[in-house]
Parts: structure tokens; sequence; C-alpha cells
């Protein structure tokens, strides 16, 4: 197996967790543990690395901080 297609297989299977998750809370809206598990990782990503949505985005300030990253096709330097 290539590189591509371990890094593909990875793509894949995150992307197939994150549409579970989202099935399981529109199925069980009242599963405390598992909203807040969800809140948390979020919370947990968006202060390492940013808003995962628009609504998470500090308007406050008056400048839409997501342009301050690099864009997907100019890559992420880690």
């Amino acid at each position: 197996m290539t590189d591509k297609e371990k890094l593909l297989g990875r793509v894949r299977m995150y992307d197939f967790a994150l549409v579970e998750v989202i099935e399981y809370l529109d199925g069980h809206p009242d599963n405390a543990a598992a909203l807040t598990a969800f809140d948390k990782a979020a919370a947990e990503y968006e202060d390492a690395f940013g808003p995962l949505t628009a609504r998470e985005v500090d308007t406050c300030s008056g400048h839409w901080t997501w342009i301050d990253d690099p864009w997907p096709w100019e890559g992420a330097e880690d």
C-alpha cells in the first residue's frame, strides 16, 4: 500500500467516524455524555487550531481570523 493510499484510508476512516457521531447525536439528542464528549473535542480542536465553523468565529474583533491561516491549497506548516 502506498503512502497516498494509507493517508486516503485515514481520511475515509475519520470521515466515516464523523458521520456516525453526527447521526448518533441526531438520534440521541438527550445523551449528556455524548454531547459533553463532542463539545469537549470540538473545544479542544478550536483552542488549538481555530474555529470549525463560521458560527464559532469571534466576530467582535471585526476580522475574520480564519483567513490568517494557510488556505487548503497552500498547505500548512507544522
